[in-house]
């Protein structure tokens, strides 16, 4: 008897989790930070591990995975290294400010990417997509106006910064994923993110092993839980709901990082805050819809 094809349904809790698992990145971070690691020593073990994961995985597939990862090469270290800004900024902003607050700020990368596809590949702005950039940035500014007496200035920058170079990273992963596999093009960029981190880390002296034990279960959750079952689980759910639905679907990251956050931490929200996390989750609906349409 053949089996039925996974339907819509499967398709959405695939993408739902994953988006909870990314979701969860900044908690897992905050909670192995409290184990006395550093921002370096955590990424090059979390991308260490999961490269390895990952390569080990297309290497029982067959030797065609290598030759096309060889193909993209430079593309996909210029994709390794967008990789490595993003998470470094990141992972370092929460450390300043509220895993909350980072997350939307993060969130505001879909007005970027429109901007660098006007500038870049001459892609037209439309109405539609104009209202997007404008709801977004409103949110942006609502919640940094409410946030930034009490918010590090340096935190704000680096989740900015994370956004501007994420918009970078999705800019390029447009063209190479046109040529190579989504998990082939993940476990090189993963790889290449941890060499530099670990070269990173040499040259400067900070990689170091002597954080409090209790780390290891965190960055075991943040390697297993948000990074390698996420990555499949997207890949998986996209493939069955399509690019355009599983974005939509994705942006729903955000909300469980303030819910966790608010169960976890205690972190609080204001009115303000509230309001502009929902104009920037707007505009990236928006600019989603508006970009598949056309």
């Amino acid at each position: 008897m053949q089996r039925k094809p996974p339907g819509p349904r499967y398709g959405l809790l695939l993408v739902l989790y994953s988006a909870l698992g990314f979701g969860l990145i900044p908690i897992f971070a905050l909670l192995a930070y409290r184990g006395g690691i550093n921002v370096v020593t955590l990424l090059a073990i979390r991308f260490a591990l999961s490269g390895l994961v990952l390569f080990a995985f297309l290497l029982a597939r067959g030797r065609g995975v290598l030759r096309q990862a060889l193909s993209a090469l430079p593309s996909l270290l210029g994709l390794g290294l967008c990789y490595t800004l993003q998470s470094g900024f990141y992972f370092s902003a929460v450390r300043h400010i509220s895993a909350s607050l980072a997350s939307i700020l993060l969130y505001s990368y879909p007005a970027f990417v429109c901007l660098l596809a006007f500038l870049v590949e001459r892609e037209k702005l439309t109405a539609r997509t104009l209202l997007a950039l404008a709801v977004s940035l409103a949110g942006v500014v609502l919640v940094l106006g409410s946030s930034l007496g009490a918010a590090s200035p340096a935190g704000v920058l680096l989740a900015l910064g994370a956004a501007l170079v994420y918009s970078l990273y999705i800019t390029l992963a447009n063209r190479v994923l046109r040529s190579v596999e989504p998990v082939v093009a993940m476990a090189v960029v993963t790889l290449v993110t941890s060499v530099i981190y670990l070269g990173l880390g040499l040259a400067a002296g900070s990689l170091s092993l002597a954080f409090a034990p209790a780390a290891w279960l965190p960055i075991a959750l943040l390697i297993g839980v948000s990074t390698l079952l996420a990555i499949f689980a997207f890949f998986r759910g996209l493939a069955i709901l399509g690019s355009n639905r599983a974005s939509i679907v994705s942006m729903t990251e955000p909300l469980f990082t303030i819910g966790i956050s608010i169960l976890v931490f205690g972190d609080r929200l204001g009115w303000q805050q509230i309001a502009g996390a929902i104009l920037v989750l707007g505009g990236t609906v928006l600019v989603t819809t508006a970009r598949a349409r056309s």
